[in-house]
């Protein structure tokens, strides 16, 4: 059988990873399967606050930052350097470092090309009033922060892409094994049962969200890491 042409399309890279989403919406869309829908919608349109965002939206960025050591009158500099953390905890650093994509597909291709200019890291800023944490896991009360932000690369990013783009391919894939050709962005249902329906639209589910999914705390005071420039 003759590969989709949405298939041929995307394993080639002829079109981009959010008009592919917006023709799978239309194939996903005779499931009816509201996870699956969920998915490709929040793809497209980005994800609302305090989502339950999939793994590869959550990227670990570094630290950097400016501090000095000693006193007012007789100190060191250090400015746009990486931020020692010291005995910081993994769970606390997990905490810190973490930067949530919640940002359509399209918005993140032109996030991409935003952070490819080195003058325009991505990422969170730190609040003042977590500074004193890094005095105290560096045990050194000469330590003074005077900026901190996470920045992610550009790098990450792209991956964050990727892998939307090979779920994505792998789903199709397995639509196209099931129904047959998807040119039209039809499929004929009408020779499956109900639970047949189900459980495609269940594997497909999986495949995408790979069952591991981050839900945001609203605890947690540096949570508020969606992309965002760097202050001036």
């Amino acid at each position: 059988m003759a590969k989709s042409q949405i298939i041929k399309d995307l394993a080639n890279s002829t079109i981009d990873v959010g008009t592919a989403l917006k023709r799978a919406k239309v194939l996903f869309s005779e499931l009816g399967n509201e996870e699956l829908l969920k998915w490709v919608n929040c793809e497209i349109s980005g994800y609302p606050d305090n989502a339950s965002l999939p793994d590869y939206r959550v990227l670990r960025g570094t630290l950097i930052g400016s501090y000095m050591k000693g006193s007012m009158a007789n100190h060191l500099k250090w400015t746009n350097v990486s931020i020692p953390l010291g005995k910081m905890p993994e769970e606390a650093k997990d905490a810190l470092l973490s930067v949530y994509l919640f940002e359509g597909v399209d918005a993140l291709e032109h996030l991409i090309q935003f952070n490819e200019n080195p003058d325009n890291r991505l990422g969170k800023q730190i609040p003042a009033d977590c500074f004193p944490l890094f005095n105290k896991y560096n045990n050194d009360p000469f330590m003074i922060v005077t900026s901190a932000r996470v920045e992610v690369s550009t790098h990450n990013l792209s991956n964050v892409i990727s892998i939307i783009e090979n779920r994505l391919l792998d789903s199709l894939l397995l639509l196209e094994k099931e129904f047959g050709n998807l040119d039209g962005l039809d499929i004929d249902t009408s020779g499956k049962s109900t639970l047949e329906i189900e459980e495609i639209a269940n594997k497909i589910t999986v495949l995408v969200y790979n069952d591991n999914r981050v839900t945001i705390g609203d605890g947690n005071k540096i949570k508020d890491s969606s992309i965002n420039t760097p202050s001036e």
